[in-house]
């Protein structure tokens, strides 16, 4: 009885860790598409000296407002 609730402890505990890692790599590469699309727009619309610091905050920006967003029902 003890060895089937240790296994099932086991085995949600691997489910968190493994669904964890893919959502900061998913966040991460969301990031990385968002830096993008903000220099490319930025240059679209004429501000083509954009710092890297304002687009990685623009970007740090939206992806946390996205995350709020998602989360929110």
């Amino acid at each position: 009885m003890v060895l089937g609730q240790a296994l099932g402890i086991g085995a949600m505990l691997s489910v968190t860790i493994i669904s964890s890692v893919i959502l900061i790599v998913l966040g991460v590469i969301y990031f990385a598409v968002s830096l993008f699309i903000i220099k490319i727009a930025s240059a679209l619309a004429g501000f083509g000296n954009v710092s890297a610091e304002t687009a990685v905050l623009s970007a740090a920006i939206l992806s946390a407002a996205s995350l709020v967003a998602s989360g929110r029902k």
